[in-house]
């Protein structure tokens, strides 16, 4: 409770500095990806290798956020007598290959990634292998796996273009607002289910980034928004992905509303106090909004 005295657009500022990755970090996320790329080159006719997800987008956090990488191979790698396989059985080829590689780190599947972890266990890597389809205007459109067998389209290049113009014209507040919900989903002893693309697109397409805004009103229009809309599904701006949502599973999303409820009580608490000078009440707020990892 050190800064609890403190104007709470301060102690945002103070948290903001708090999480960002250490140099230590991004050394080691950029030495395992360089031995994984060097691995998956050998074993596959690899056309590219291209950082996303919230690294790619300035967004990631320190300790929590997961190094994501796109892998795009050949046509023919995903394919068995002239068709395009299931998505799952093109996962598992990937998964078996650097398996074979990672004996002693640990290589699982996910619903659309292999996950390898590195760094001792503490810190993984999401590999979403996928095969350029074609352009979408100036921008290349990738297959990859939809989680259930089939495959999606998406285009990183598209959404990381779409999403740096609106923290441009927020000014630069949008990535830092979503580093800030990064952080607050793993202050629960579960982290809450959110998914970070999703996030990042809302705040661009909803613009509350956008204007004269502290960090404390922008996280809770955010929680607002969030309340609003039910954390439903987000049609993709692009027309691209279909609609991105924000967790996988219906008890997913149970877990999310909840939070995201009991924190927009404390988060609109949390302004009136500030409104009225009150600080202490204010921090003590949104410390309970973050379930006691503001402070």
């Amino acid at each position: 409770m050190a800064l609890i005295n403190n104007n709470p657009k301060t102690n945002f500022i103070r948290l903001l500095k708090k999480i960002q990755p250490t140099a230590g970090e991004l050394a080691k996320a950029g030495s395992f990806s360089f031995s994984c790329k060097k691995r998956l080159t050998k074993s596959f006719d690899l056309k590219k290798f291209q950082k996303i997800g919230s690294h790619s987008r300035g967004a990631a956090i320190k300790l929590y956020s997961d190094l994501d990488f796109l892998v795009i191979l050949a046509r023919n790698n995903a394919k068995w007598a002239g068709k395009i396989v299931n998505s799952n059985t093109f996962i598992s080829k990937i998964s078996q290959d650097l398996n074979d590689r990672y004996v002693k780190t640990g290589v699982r599947k996910d619903a659309q990634a292999v996950v390898v972890n590195f760094g001792r266990g503490q810190n993984s890597m999401d590999v979403v292998p996928g095969f350029f389809k074609g352009f979408k205007g100036k921008y290349p459109i990738y297959s990859i796996p939809n989680g259930g067998g089939g495959w999606i389209e998406t285009s990183p290049e598209a959404h990381n273009g779409y999403i740096k113009n609106a923290n441009t014209s927020s000014r630069s507040k949008l990535v830092k607002v979503a580093q800030l919900i990064r952080y607050w989903k793993h202050c629960w002893a579960n982290p809450v289910p959110l998914s970070s693309f999703y996030v990042d697109l809302l705040l661009a397409n909803s613009g509350i980034c956008d204007g004269v805004k502290s960090y404390p009103y922008i996280m809770y229009e955010f929680f607002k928004l969030m309340h609003e809309r039910e954390c439903r599904g987000l049609r993709d701006p692009l027309g691209i992905s279909g609609v991105i949502y924000a967790v996988q599973t219906n008890n997913q999303s149970k877990v999310l509303v909840s939070a995201i409820d009991k924190s927009l009580g404390h988060a609109q608490a949390a302004i009136l106090a500030e409104i009225d000078k009150k600080n202490i009440e204010a921090n003590r707020q949104w410390d309970m909004a973050f379930n006691h990892g503001f402070i």
